[in-house]
């Protein structure tokens, strides 16, 4: 799957070429550098725990928790929560200040007390607060099935910054999403540049214009297509959301293949109009905790397919006169 952004990624980095200096952050405070590249269709294959896990032997549960990235670095984090006291600041230059601030609260349920441990990244031009974005949290998931759920991150040299949020237990570990930002020295901001959301459905977006679903092509599964006209109606949940974009999507490009057919000189293409339609919904803030991620999906969805509907009922009109 990472294999699939590279391209855009070089794009972007060429980009922020003018921005790029090496940020000589700590070690101490980098996080790890496995979060770069983590592939979440491989991650959740890898650190699904099997239905016979606690049948095996010591030596068979040990290999299997090896072979999931996640249990090698999360030793790491929960040293880091105990180093960083208060704030640390772990970048300095002229104009440049990246701080460190450690945040402990606890969130109370049914009378108890579960502690809520996170790391947030500060950007100041000298003294004057400028951005911040979450590098590391963790908590449990009370309100579910007692997920721990932790996020990650790894600081490279390059200003390149990388998160990722999961649903943690032991061997069980499922991706909620990864964030790939980059720091803009000239603005003094973070600027987030690839999405990759898990969901149920799994799709990247890379901004400002890429939104692709990963696992699947749009064509491969069958819809209720009563529902997926309906679906924004009515309470919502992610396969429909999803489904019903795959469901106008498929009826776009079968429409201006019409169109071509028709109108030899017509020069559009499913290509630039996702690009287009993209631009004008990718704009909608991204999820910060595993429970934003399917009213995430939701909005990003539902406004891709209102501009899906707009485009169809626009090329209906020019079949009809040609």
């Amino acid at each position: 799957m990472k294999k699939t952004i590279y391209i855009a990624v070089i794009i972007n980095l060429f980009i922020y070429n003018s921005y790029a200096e090496q940020f000589n952050v700590a070690e101490n405070y980098k996080g790890k550098s496995d979060i770069q590249s983590l592939d979440l269709i491989q991650l959740e294959k890898d650190c699904t725990e099997q239905i016979d896990f606690w049948q095996m032997t010591n030596s068979e549960r040990e290999k299997i928790r090896k072979n999931c990235p996640i249990n090698q670095i999360a030793f790491y984090f929960q040293n880091l929560y105990e180093t960083i006291n208060n704030k640390k600041n772990i970048y300095n230059s002229e104009k440049l200040n990246l701080i460190i601030e450690k945040n402990i609260s606890t969130k109370i349920i049914n009378n108890t007390k579960y502690p809520v441990k996170a790391l947030n990244l500060s950007m100041f031009n000298k003294t004057k607060f400028m951005d911040k974005i979450n590098l590391a949290k963790s908590y449990f998931d009370v309100d579910g099935y007692y997920w721990l759920i932790n996020q990650y991150y790894y600081i490279s040299d390059d200003g390149d910054i990388y998160t990722s949020l999961l649903k943690d237990i032991d061997v069980d570990v499922k991706p909620i999403f990864w964030k790939h930002y980059q720091i803009d020295k000239k603005n003094f901001h973070f600027n987030l540049i690839d999405l990759l959301i898990d969901d149920g459905y799994k799709y990247e977006i890379i901004y400002p214009d890429h939104f692709r679903i990963l696992e699947g092509s749009l064509k491969e599964t069958p819809y209720e297509i009563d529902k997926v006209k309906t679906c924004y109606q009515k309470e919502y949940t992610t396969g429909c959301s999803i489904d019903s974009y795959r469901f106008y999507h498929n009826i776009l490009s079968e429409k201006i293949e019409m169109l071509k057919e028709k109108d030899t000189n017509n020069k559009e293409s499913i290509e630039i109009i996702d690009k287009q339609i993209n631009k004008k919904c990718l704009s909608i803030s991204e999820p910060n905790d595993h429970f934003e991620a399917e009213k995430f999906t939701y909005n990003i969805t539902k406004c891709l397919t209102r501009q899906l509907k707009k485009k169809i009922k626009k090329i209906d009109q020019r079949l009809e006169v040609l």
